[in-house]
């Protein structure tokens, strides 16, 4: 076996190395398990984070009594490094992808009855020492899910690069566009950081979501499934570093597989106002064609190729679309009614 110690990066040495890991492991659950019986939980989905994993998880160790690592197909030494550093390891046997593991760690505290439970990323970019903050969001009841937030400061803004603003805030409006939160104020706002894989979650939301999204897109998904829930959403502002190799994730990927998330979404949880509404406006529209079609000809004594081609394509895509949209709702109410 290789010498652990060794191996690992210079933040993973410095980790190891600190005396004071152990020092406030108990923050959440001496604080408020009296009130709530909270067992939390720290859940970091990885792939090929042999260089930050150990770091990250004995960081996490200050926070909470458990770390859980889904080392999802890493050909490295993630396991066992996530292993020596005091996580359980759960593998998968191979790469299933960002959404799967996150599935397995919501399953995990699910099935086990933990909870909260605070999902971060293995490469050392979310700011563990804020784990504190997000917990009190859900164990004082302010929130179901809290969301750190890379854009609730204005100096922490700086630190994103610009594309990755962009992105982030593209996304987060599609996904999250009906989201709305209430700060302490009673203010409403608009979520800022949809993409945020910094996060909390009460025992209450992590019956709820639950992803199917393999890739990154599970993200979006879990917000849609929050705000369908009517899960109580608060952001946290946290500082992020972007310095040094952090996410492997291709931002183009990325932003597609968010996007297709959506759209699949859409698809199946709101399927009439995704096929039904646009389908019966189609269908409308090509009985108004087909009424000028027919005028046209009564006028002119011929069929005009062009207003025909468009009262047959919206009149029977509309109908189409309108069928689907209908027995899509008819089959996702039956398999709802299977599990009530």
């Amino acid at each position: 076996m290789k010498d652990i110690t060794a191996e690992v990066s210079a933040s993973n040495k410095e980790a190891f190395a600190d005396p004071s890991v152990y020092e406030d492991n108990l923050f959440a659950s001496l604080l408020f398990k009296p009130k709530d019986e909270a067992d939390p939980v720290v859940g970091i989905p990885a792939h090929n984070e042999e260089k930050t994993i150990a770091s990250v998880v004995l960081k996490a160790r200050r926070h909470v009594n458990d770390v859980i690592v889904v080392d999802d197909g890493s050909s490295d030494e993630t396991a066992q490094l996530a292993q020596e550093a005091g996580a359980k390891v759960i593998r998968h046997d191979d790469n299933k992808g960002y959404g799967a593991s996150l599935r397995t760690l919501i399953h995990y505290a699910r099935d086990n009855n933990r909870g909260p439970l605070v999902l971060l990323d293995g490469d050392g970019q979310h700011p563990v020492h804020e784990i504190p903050s997000l917990l009190q969001e859900v164990l004082l009841g302010e929130a179901d899910m809290a969301i750190g937030s890379r854009f609730l400061h204005e100096e922490d803004k700086d630190d994103v690069p610009i594309y990755r603003r962009f992105g982030i805030k593209f996304l987060t409006r599609l996904s999250a566009n009906r989201i709305v939160i209430k700060d302490s104020k009673g203010e409403v706002k608009k979520l800022t950081d949809g993409q945020s894989g910094f996060r909390a979650f009460s025992r209450k939301a992590l019956e709820e979501v639950n992803p199917k999204e393999m890739g990154m897109g599970a993200s979006a998904e879990i917000l849609m499934e929050a705000k369908d829930a009517n899960l109580n959403i608060q952001e946290v502002p946290i500082s992020v570093s972007y310095e040094g190799d952090t996410s492997s994730e291709n931002p183009i990927k990325h932003g597609l597989g968010v996007i297709g998330s959506i759209i699949r979404y859409t698809e199946t949880k709101h399927s009439l106002l995704s096929f039904g509404v646009p389908g019966l406006i189609a269908f409308l529209l090509g009985i108004y064609m087909g009424i000028r079609t027919v005028l046209i000809y009564n006028d002119l004594g011929y069929w005009p190729v062009g207003h025909v081609f468009a009262t047959v394509l919206l009149f029977f895509g509309g109908m189409a679309a309108g069928m689907t949209g209908l027995i899509l709702h008819a089959i996702i109410n039956a398999h709802r009614r299977g599990y009530d």
